[in-house]
């Protein structure tokens, strides 16, 4: 009897213990010094509630997280550094074990607070690498991240690891590319994924000659024919010095016919201008240009058009490079291009000699539009345009022709019309 009077005592008293500690209040505790700046004194309260209440909500992780590393950035010393960042992995596998949907990647999330904090751990920072990419690669957004893990993996191949041939790194590569290619589609304004992905490519060079890569993607095509994503990261792979290869052709083809978009269009047009096919080339361009949201993107595929391959076709040039400004008014290198055609045509579009200056006229105007629109510009639009003065109307020549506040339409291919001032 006694005993039982005891243990309900016990249980009593945790009970009560239990009750007195508010996790409401204390987390309210918490955040107001946290949100005051006072991070290091919200610590002690902070780990109550860690400690006393560790489902009342997700932010008590991301907040702990946070403090954590502002204990580690000023820890006295390398050991009691280190102490708080095996806190900070400790932390992520308890938000894992009460919020797991939450946290699908917290392995990946564990390696890198041991990568950024710079502690000598690469087995480890490895092994939680590849378990958290193998589990949760979709959920990994971060470029850098995406490109440590591959750094790392290139780092253990050139050192020797037996377990990782040059296949495997292939393979790897192939992941971490379609990863890039995903986020960079759905944040096509971010840079940092484009500089992810030349940097990844970088440390594949020596093993991604073109012989591996065609090697490489034919043998895995079969298995991956409609793998939309891997298609693309083997198109983006082989772009380039390696386009010429027959794989890239049946790769281009096949997620074409899967999915017409800017991006397939694009390698379409890509395998066709590689093998001379340039009236196709120039179809798909077109398709692709028309397709592509991105307006930065629009105008670049506009622009490469108009100084490529339609660049001797004046009329389809202009017309691409006005689609191009269109679509990016900024794009001050489409003035200066187009400035260079009209002066290159001043002899075949003017009729007298006062029209043949008067396109050089024309042209000077639209080399001074490049570096209005981009400033960075402006020393070669000015150049552009000294250039060309001596080939152009003068005042006085405006003037005795009775020209000054009249205009002047020049026909051509050109069909634009000029103002002259009024004095």
């Amino acid at each position: 009897m006694k005993a039982i009077i005891f243990i309900l005592s016990v249980l009593f008293i945790t009970n009560s213990s239990a009750q007195k500690f508010d996790c409401t209040s204390k987390t309210s505790e918490y955040q107001e010094l946290f949100k005051a700046n006072k991070i290091a004194e919200s610590y002690d309260v902070w780990y109550s509630v860690f400690k006393n209440c560790p489902k009342e909500s997700e932010v008590i992780y991301t907040d702990g997280i946070q403090i954590l590393q502002y204990k580690i950035d000023n820890a006295p010393s390398a050991e009691e550094k280190e102490k708080l960042v095996r806190e900070v992995l400790k932390l992520y596998d308890q938000y894992n074990k009460n919020y797991p949907l939450s946290t699908p990647d917290f392995e990946v999330n564990k390696a890198m607070v041991l990568v950024t904090n710079k502690i000598e751990a690469k087995e480890e920072i490895f092994n939680l690498l590849e378990s958290g990419f193998a589990k949760a690669s979709k959920n990994v957004t971060d470029a850098n991240t995406i490109y440590t893990y591959f750094s790392i993996y290139c780092e253990r191949f050139n050192s020797g690891d037996k377990k990782i041939t040059a296949n495997a790194v292939l393979e790897k590569y192939t992941l971490v590319s379609s990863l890039i290619n995903q986020l960079q589609a759905s944040k096509p304004e971010s840079k940092e994924y484009k500089t992810a992905q030349r940097a990844i490519g970088n440390l594949i060079k020596d093993v991604a000659t073109c012989e591996n890569l065609e090697a490489f993607y034919t043998k895995g095509y079969a298995d991956n024919q409609e793998n939309t994503d891997w298609i693309t990261s083997a198109l983006i792979s082989l772009s380039g010095k390696c386009s010429t290869k027959p794989i890239f052709n049946t790769l281009a083809e096949k997620l074409y016919s899967i999915k017409v978009t800017a991006q397939s269009a694009n390698f379409m047009a890509l395998g066709n201008m590689k093998q001379r096919k340039f009236p196709e080339a120039i179809k798909f361009y077109t398709e692709s240009a028309e397709l592509q949201t991105n307006p930065t993107e629009k105008a670049k595929i506009y622009y490469t058009l108009a100084t490529g391959l339609l660049a001797n076709d004046l009329p389809k040039s202009k017309e691409c490079l006005n689609k191009a400004l269109a679509a990016d008014p900024k794009m001050g290198k489409a003035y200066l291009f187009l400035s260079q055609l009209y002066a290159n045509s001043a002899n075949d579009c003017g009729k007298t000699d006062f029209e043949k200056k008067a396109v050089n006229y024309l042209a000077i105007q639209t080399a001074q539009k490049a570096g209005i629109t981009e400033p960075r510009l402006k020393s070669a639009s000015d150049k552009a345009a000294k250039n060309l003065e001596s080939k152009s109307l003068t005042a006085d020549e405006i003037s005795k022709a009775k020209m000054n506040g009249k205009s002047l339409n020049i026909g051509c291919w050109i069909n634009e019309t000029i103002t002259f001032p009024a004095k």
